[in-house]
C-alpha cells in the first residue's frame, strides 16, 4: 500500500515555532513529529511506499529529513513532491496537494491519505488490515463527547453497516458525535474523482472537503478507532504533545 502524507501547510497558528521549520518536523521527544506516524506505518508491514508532499519554502528541510530516514530505515521508500508554494497565500491546499501527488504517482491500488501533523495511538494494523481484507473507501471514527473538539474535527453521520451518510468538516453545529481524524484509505476509483472535485471546488483546502463531496458519489465506510489521537494545532498543544505521548505509551 502507498501512503500520501500531506505536509505542505505553513501552520500559521504555531508561529513563531513554524517561521523557520515545518510543523511535521518540529521535534517531539527529540525526533520529528512526522517520524512517529511514519514509524507506525512502516511497522505494520503493509505500507511499502510513502509520498510526502511539501512546499517550496520547506523542501530543503524535508530533503534532509528523507536523507536521515534513508540512513536509519533504508527499507522504507520515501519520495518527495514539492508543490512550489513559498507562502500561505500561494498554497495549493490539501486537496490540491493530493492531486499533485496523484499526478506524480498515479494510484493503482488502495492509498492511505493522512495529514502529517497528528499523533496517533490506536490499532493501526487493524485499520490497514480491514482495508486489505475488504477493499473499500474507509475512514476512522471514534465517539467524541466534547463539543469543542467536535467543532475542530471532521464529523460523520453513520448509517447501516457503518456507511458514511454525511460528512462535515469542522461544523459549528455537529450533526453527530462521531469524530474522524485525517487518516483515510481511498480506492483508486475515488481518487480518480479528485480532479472533478477540484473543478467544482477550486478553493477547497482540507482533505475532509473532498470526503464530504465523495460520500454522495461513492460508498465510504467508517472503521471504529480503538485508541486516541492528538491534534498538534496550536503552540499550547505542541507543548503538551510530549506529555500526551508519554502518558499513552505508559498505559500500553
Amino acid at each position: 500500500m502507498r501512503a500520501i502524507l500531506l505536509c505542505a501547510g505553513f501552520a500559521t497558528r504555531l508561529r513563531p515555532l513554524t517561521d523557520d521549520q515545518p510543523k511535521p518536523l518540529l521535534p517531539v521527544r527529540g525526533r520529528p513529529l512526522l517520524d512517529d506516524l511514519v514509524d507506525q506505518l512502516v511497522a505494520t508491514g503493509r505500507v511499502d511506499h510513502l509520498v510526502v508532499v511539501t512546499n517550496g519554502r520547506f523542501a530543503g528541510h524535508f530533503e534532509a529529513w528523507c536523507d536521515a530516514r534513508a540512513r536509519s530505515s533504508p527499507e522504507s521508500r520515501i519520495d518527495l513532491v514539492n508543490d512550489g508554494a513559498l507562502g500561505n497565500e500561494s498554497r495549493l491546499g490539501a486537496v490540491g496537494d493530493l492531486a499533485l501527488a496523484l499526478e506524480t504517482f498515479p494510484a493503482s491500488g488502495p492509498t492511505l491519505v493522512a495529514a502529517g501533523d497528528n499523533l496517533f495511538r490506536f490499532d493501526l494494523p487493524a485499520f490497514l488490515g480491514d482495508c486489505a481484507q475488504r477493499p473499500r473507501n474507509l475512514i476512522l471514527s471514534y465517539r467524541e463527547p466534547d463539543l469543542a473538539r467536535l467543532r475542530r474535527s471532521g464529523v460523520a453521520v453513520l448509517g447501516p453497516g457503518r456507511r458514511v451518510e454525511r460528512f462535515v468538516e469542522k461544523p459549528a453545529d455537529p450533526p453527530a458525535d462521531c469524530a474522524c481524524p485525517p487518516l483515510y484509505c481511498f480506492e483508486p476509483s475515488a481518487l480518480a474523482l479528485v480532479p472533478e472535485f477540484l473543478g467544482s471546488e477550486p478553493a477547497a483546502d482540507p482533505p475532509g472537503g473532498f470526503l464530504a463531496w465523495l460520500v454522495a458519489r461513492e460508498p465510504v465506510f467508517a472503521h471504529e478507532m480503538r485508541g486516541s489521537r492528538f491534534d498538534v494545532g496550536t503552540v499550547e498543544a505542541y507543548r503538551a504533545a510530549e506529555a500526551w505521548l508519554d502518558a499513552r505509551d505508559a498505559d500500553s
